[in-house]
């Protein structure tokens, strides 16, 4: 690759300029067409090579292949690794890597006093198989998906059991799912068997919430560019997580520098537009017979029947649920799983507490009013171009009554109802449904009566629902000229994209197809989505990646330091079935990641950025490991796994539209990961420290220095509480003391107290009691200081 290099002013974004990046004729013909051919033969897309460890000088330092590709490259610099870390800073740093949080006095102990060769095999294999490991490394996937439980934009609407796609990413980090499944299933889970089951819960299905992770606008003025805008970011999303290429680039005109032209973009749109969101249950198959099985004695008791049909002409009757079924009708759970009874949709047919969506098929909507005939407390929504907001519901009364839906804001567009039952106290039962352009519902037959009440005892079961997708009407989407969807071109059949999957593909031949695009994208073959994981996991051990532009394996990404490294690493790990885990032993159990900070002079002048790994980097932990590094020392960490999320701290001085109720300032004590991630109202110490908006993927977040920081530390009313809990706990448990110190400083810091710093300390502590007249607001300033020093938040 030709490149220039010149002097750039102060404050450029960059030290060189790829010149191959921007004259692009190497990729492009006359017409203006991509040449694939030439085009493969750049690296990223070319098929991976497992290529030898190289031999090299320094033997004895070889622990793994990952050495002998690292140290070819320093000896031929001339340079050497750094030392080994010791074991102290060497337990820190693992510990922080794999579960996010500080191992203890204990921890350090048990591996300081285990003198066997496999010592630090044996830590690896603890965290590994911690229940926390999930969580560091799930928060890792989060950024790369936009993971967020509410909407954004103006009203910041909540996004409905988002939180168990959350979940269902920590568990199948801490089952070690095979990656090329783990995938598999976020893009087309719903259509895979439901053949991987934790507990009661289905697992394939919850995974694709992946697609409905994004911004919405509830309330579009145009809902044809705002669905637009919502497939693009899905495009976007799926390119840079999955593949490292910025697809989403090619909306409005081919790809400026990747061979992605227009039409592949709106092939991958075909499959999202053939695609919807639901609320889906996710009971597993044993778990839904049991509910059924449950319910099954209370089928025949009485229910009301329908009223008559509606005669006027001026309302055209879209439902009376007169059939034997809900044929054209979608049933999830089990509220509404035997059909209508007496011409009424009832979800209480069995029970109040039995939880279901029916929804209906598809229909352009073409008159400004939906009157729906019902009674009970659930919903009844009108989904406009997946838009929920084009009309809702929200409840009924105790006796059938008309209500009315705007539907004005979705005329023209294709949209669907859903009768949505997930509340267990509550029924509904929907008799008719009628469109029409009259404000005023039709004459109500007089017919009033609704179900008895349910007799003592009457219970069921509850269900599981989570955000999913399923299948809507398969369709190929047109081009939108320069990304106008005013201005649509020809339609582009389904497709992977042609750089990747080939100029002649196989035709969709079944539903979206997006188990099909699932198979291609996790087929062996693809060349990037194996290097792009493999890339991921070694910048969270090495603070770098391979290829430092993680989200960009393009032509204008950077290229990679050890290229040859990375197809070793990216083959074994699809010949290790695909094991992340697996992927984490091979890279932490290497000479290089059990190198020293601490570099030689003549390493860090002929090598100052570090790209040849002589030394292993100084790291900044995460606003989320921080947080629960303030939690954990301070004794009030709950270690509770999985749940609803706690809501955020909301301070006075977060105000807006949507302003939610506030959580505890301490979030109840849970893992970051657990604090409700709220578009509008982001938790203002993970904005501090470079937390990435929820928007697109984030591969790798900034590590800002600003001064914004350092005043949260002093003054955060969260790390104040901590300090005086972390105070309170050691005060009463070790008298003594300088033995106070030491616990102090091996939980902050992992090392023993040196004597001048026990001298400082203790100077310290008693200077403030003797000034406050109180030991334990005292110590809680000592502790205050200690979480306010570089080393409690860096890693070595």
């Amino acid at each position: 690759m030709l490149v220039l290099r010149h002097n750039l002013p102060m404050g450029a974004p960059a030290a060189h300029v790829r010149v191959a990046c921007l004259l692009l004729p190497a990729l492009a013909l006359a017409a203006g067409a991509i040449d694939f051919d030439r085009a493969r033969k750049f690296w990223s897309f070319q098929p991976i090579k497992d290529y030898p460890a190289p031999v090299v000088r320094n033997s004895k330092w070889v622990e793994s292949s990952i050495d002998a590709f690292l140290l070819e490259k320093l000896e031929s610099k001339g340079l050497a690794p750094a030392p080994p870390a010791d074991r102290r800073t060497l337990i820190r740093r693992v510990t922080f890597d794999l579960t996010g949080l500080p191992p203890t006095p204990e921890e350090i102990a048990a591996f300081l006093a285990d003198s066997s060769p496999k010592a630090f095999e044996t830590v690896v294999e603890r965290l590994l198989a911690s229940p926390h490991y999930g969580e560091r490394w799930g928060r890792h996937w989060l950024d790369l998906v936009r993971y967020a439980e509410t909407d954004g934009h103006e009203f910041d609407v909540d996004k409905p059991n988002a939180w168990r796609y959350r979940d269902y990413v920590i568990r199948a980090f801490n089952n070690d799912v095979p990656y090329n499944r783990f995938v598999l299933e976020q893009l087309a889970g719903d259509l895979l068997p439901k053949d991987r089951v934790t507990g009661d819960i289905e697992e394939p299905t919850i995974a694709t919430g992946f697609y409905w992770l994004g911004e919405v606008i509830n309330t579009p003025v145009d809902t044809f560019q705002a669905a637009a805008d919502r497939t693009d970011n899905q495009v976007d999303v799926i390119g840079k997580s999955l593949l490292g290429l910025t697809v989403a680039c090619a909306r409005c005109h081919d790809h400026k520098f990747d061979p992605i032209p227009t039409s592949d973009y709106y092939a991958l749109a075909g499959f999202l537009e053939s695609s919807r969101l639901r609320q889906a249950a996710v009971d597993s198959p044993a778990r839904a017979e049991e509910i059924q099985g449950a319910l099954a004695h209370l089928e025949q008791r009485p229910r009301a029947a329908g009223a008559a049909p509606v005669r006027d002409q001026s309302y055209e009757v879209f439902e009376d649920f007169d059939g034997v079924d809900f044929s054209t009708w979608t049933a999830t759970g089990l509220a509404f799983s035997s059909g209508p009874v007496s011409g009424i949709a009832d979800s209480g047919r069995y029970s109040n507490q039995a939880q279901g969506i029916l929804i209906s098929k598809q229909f352009l909507i073409q008159k400004r009013y939906i009157h729906v005939r019902m009674a009970g407390g659930a919903t009844v929504k009108l989904i406009a171009d997946e838009y929920t907001n084009a009309g809702r519901i929200l409840t009924g009364g105790d006796q059938f009554a008309w209500k009315t839906i705007d539907a004005r804001m979705g005329v023209g567009n294709v949209g669907y109802l859903a009768i949505e039952d997930l509340d267990r106290e509550k029924s509904v039962a929907v008799d008719q449904i009628c469109f029409s352009d009259q404000k005023a519902p039709p004459p109500d037959p007089g017919e009033n009566g609704i179900a008895p009440p349910p007799v003592p005892g009457d219970a069921a079961p509850p269900s599981t629902f989570a955000m999913a997708a399923t299948e809507s009407v398969p369709k190929d989407s047109p081009i939108h000229i320069r990304g106008n969807h005013k201005t649509p071109g020809p339609a582009v059949p389904r497709r992977f994209l042609t750089v990747l999957g080939g100029e002649r593909q196989r035709p969709i031949s079944n539903g979206s197809g997006r188990l099909e695009l699932a198979r291609r994208i996790t087929d062996s073959s693809n060349p990037l989505l194996a290097r792009v994981i493999v890339n991921r996991v070694w910048k969270h051990h090495f603070g770098k990646g391979i290829v430092e532009t993680v989200d960009n394996f393009g032509l204008t990404g950077e290229p990679p330091s050890h290229r040859e490294m990375l197809d070793h690493l990216a083959s074994q790990f699809m010949a290790g079935g695909w094991s992340i885990k697996k992927l984490h032993r091979r890279m932490l159990l290497s000479s290089a990641y059990k190198m020293s900070s601490r570099p030689a002079a003549t390493a860090d002048a002929a090598d100052p950025l570090n790209k040849l790994l002589h030394r292993m980097p100084i790291r900044r932990l995460e606003a989320e490991a921080i947080r629960d590094n303030l939690l954990a020392v301070a004794g009030s960490l709950d270690r509770t796994l999985y749940g609803p999320s706690v809501p955020p701290y909301v301070s006075a001085f977060m105000d807006g539209r949507g302003k939610p109720k506030s959580g505890p300032v301490d979030g109840a004590g849970r893992r970051s990961i657990y604090i409700q991630v709220r578009r509008n109202y982001l938790t203002d110490m993970f904005l501090t420290f470079d937390y990435p908006l929820p928007i697109t993927t984030i591969g790798r977040r900034g590590a800002s220095t600003v001064p914004s920081q350092a005043l949260w530390m002093m003054n955060s009313e969260l790390i104040a509480l901590q300090a005086e809990r972390w105070a309170r706990r050691v005060l009463a448990g070790v008298p003594a003391p300088e033995a106070r110190v030491a616990l102090l400083y091996e939980e902050a810091f992992g090392r023993p107290v040196s004597p001048d710093e026990t001298r400082e300390i203790l100077a310290m502590a008693n200077s403030l009691t003797a000034r406050y007249g109180d030991k334990a607001k005292a110590w809680a300033d000592v502790c205050h200081v200690l979480m306010n020093t570089t080393e409690f938040i860096f890693v070595r």
